[in-house]
């Protein structure tokens, strides 16, 4: 669950091939042609694109008083949302390097108005808007360079074929005094066609690289965390039997006498990790984002974590690792003014002025580890339960 840097020149030089195979690979990849094809398509689906932003938003803001104005705004919305999907799908195939969108699923958002909400505060639905819009000037400059590269080099390739079948000169610069006639005068333009043709073939690779850079960025998700989870089990509001409650720790009375019975080995402030016995493991990430309270925890401490609600307590282990608000609103499938609202709880509750303070006190209390590699690593796979005798 570490943070990454992308590199859009990673699949198009790997660096498993030495430096002829840099240079000369990709004339004969089928995947740099796949790239030109996508080029070639960027053009017809930038109109596209243009014409339904153009027509949507100028209807419906020009109906904006009257009913049928928000209705057609929040159509083209959330078609946007749909075409973004796909174009981050595409973008992601082509590259070879997926582009994880932000989850269009969130807990707890079920009915049409949260959904709006939510695609209305995500700032990848504007920055896909504008990404759609620039498809049209990017799919026009795409189109061009590559239909006068490959037109260009295929008719100097073929040169000698060309002279064979006509009577008049097949590359003539008379002021220089350079005039190509005959198949084997033309015979000269080809090795200069096959390098332009391996010039053609890194500049596809260049473009296409830069363009699926520019799509991550305008299109994937802001958490910059290498993995995250599937998506949960959606709460069915009309249905409260498909509801998945969170299973809590067993809280046990104390018994006559003020004595706490929690077993031999347990006594009070120590910590209680539920065990599920309905876990598949086959299904479990690598890394679950959430650790279990060690338990030479003080009591001091732990009461004071004990005063955090489940949910809270997630968010305080998964700023405990360094992560953002994007990289939490993502593995908790909520939204990122909900994950602000929660960490503002935190540190009220925990009483710290910022997220420095977690970080410290995780560490400190070895909720946290670090790792050889210099990320943190979490204590455990539970989440953090605490029981008290309040």
């Amino acid at each position: 669950m570490t943070s990454y840097t992308h590199n859009p020149f990673t699949t198009s030089y790997p660096s498993s091939r030495g430096p002829i195979g840099h240079v000369l690979k990709p004339v004969i990849d089928y995947r740099t042609y796949l790239r030109a094809g996508h080029m070639l398509l960027m053009f017809p689906l930038g109109i596209g694109y243009l014409v339904f932003l153009t027509v949507t938003l100028a209807v419906g803001g020009s109906l904006i008083w009257t009913l049928i104005g928000p209705v057609i705004l929040l159509a083209a919305l959330f078609i946007s949302r749909w075409i973004g999907d796909l174009e981050a799908i595409t973008a992601g195939y082509i590259n070879e390097t997926p582009i994880r969108r932000p989850p269009s699923r969130l807990e707890g958002v079920s009915n049409f108005r949260s959904q709006v909400k939510v695609r209305l505060v995500d700032p990848t639905t504007w920055t896909g808007l504008v990404y759609l819009g620039l498809q049209f000037p990017i799919g026009i400059a795409a189109f061009v360079t590559l239909v006068v590269m490959y037109a260009v080099t295929g008719a100097m390739v073929v040169a000698p074929l060309i002279a064979a079948g006509t009577d008049g000169p097949v590359f003539d610069l008379g002021g220089l005094g350079i005039v190509l006639e005959t198949p084997k005068e033309a015979l000269l333009l080809t090795p200069v066609g096959l390098v332009g043709l391996v010039v053609a073939s890194h500049v596809v690779l260049v473009f296409s690289s830069i363009h699926g850079w520019w799509a991550r960025l305008m299109l994937g998700s802001r958490s910059m965390r290498s993995s995250s989870r599937p998506v949960p089990p959606q709460t069915d509001g009309d249905n409260p039997s498909k509801i998945e409650t969170r299973r809590e720790p067993d809280v046990v009375a104390p018994a006559s006498g003020g004595q706490t019975s929690l077993g031999p080995e347990l006594s009070v402030g120590e910590v209680v990790e539920p065990v599920d016995q309905t876990a598949n493991t086959a299904s479990t990430p690598e890394v679950l984002p959430f650790a279990s309270v060690p338990r030479e925890l003080g009591s001091e401490n732990a009461e004071a974590l004990a005063e955090l609600t489940a949910r809270e307590q997630e968010v305080f282990m998964l700023m405990a690792h360094g992560d953002t608000n994007a990289d939490i609103a993502e593995e908790l499938f909520i939204s990122e003014g909900t994950v602000k609202t929660h960490v503002k709880r935190v540190l009220s509750k925990l009483e710290m002025r910022d997220r420095t303070q977690v970080v410290v006190f995780a560490y400190e209390q070895r909720l946290v580890i670090p790792s050889s590699g210099g990320s943190g690593s979490y204590r455990g796979e539970s989440t953090l339960l605490i029981v008290n005798d309040r």
